[in-house]
């Protein structure tokens, strides 16, 4: 298989998951939006409400996540979107060697881009583990309720209700605690 090349000749629908769990969680997802909206090469067409949700695979004690999903129209291709991520993450103050599991300011992934299926090292599409995660599904599915995975070709509704993933995600409330 071919590596993409540096341009997509035509715009690709992309969807791109957005996730924090240290500091001002808030801020730092709308610091990632703008960073994304200001890079070359990609549009913001639609953002999901804010959802949160309990940390999974954690190897430390850390707090909940707040979780966004991001619609976007790109012409950059699946390597070079995924630089341009990894750039906005190190912006926000997330290490690169910043290993699974740890708590993170920022965290992006790249959900699916159309209909492209991938696996070459270092960016697999559709993300390998999605179908698996409430906080992915729920946003995804209030920004593009007609999606379908690109690998089995299910609908959101289904992968929703198929999902294993018990835990509690809701949509956020705005309200960060404040310390007494």
């Amino acid at each position: 298989m071919r590596c993409p090349v540096a341009e997509a000749p035509v715009a690709e629908q992309v969807v791109l998951g957005l996730g924090s769990n240290l500091g001002d969680r808030d801020a730092h997802l709308q610091a990632a939006r703008t960073r994304l909206q200001r890079a070359t090469g990609l549009d913001i067409e639609s953002v999901s409400p804010i959802y949160e949700s309990l940390p999974l695979e954690t190897i430390t004690p850390q707090g909940p996540y707040l979780n966004q999903v991001l619609l976007i129209s790109t012409h950059l291709a699946p390597r070079r979107l995924l630089d341009l991520c990894r750039a906005v993450e190190a912006q926000s103050g997330r290490p690169r060697d910043h290993g699974p599991g740890l708590a993170r300011t920022m965290d992006i992934d790249i959900i699916a881009y159309g209909s492209l299926v991938l696996d070459h090292p270092g960016l697999v599409l559709p993300h390998p583990r999605y179908t698996e995660r409430k906080f992915v599904l729920l946003p995804l599915q209030s920004v593009l309720p007609d999606f379908t995975d690109p690998v089995t070709g299910r609908a959101i509704e289904w992968l929703v209700e198929a999902c294993p993933d018990a835990s509690a995600v809701k949509v956020w409330s705005g309200q960060e605690a404040v310390p007494c």
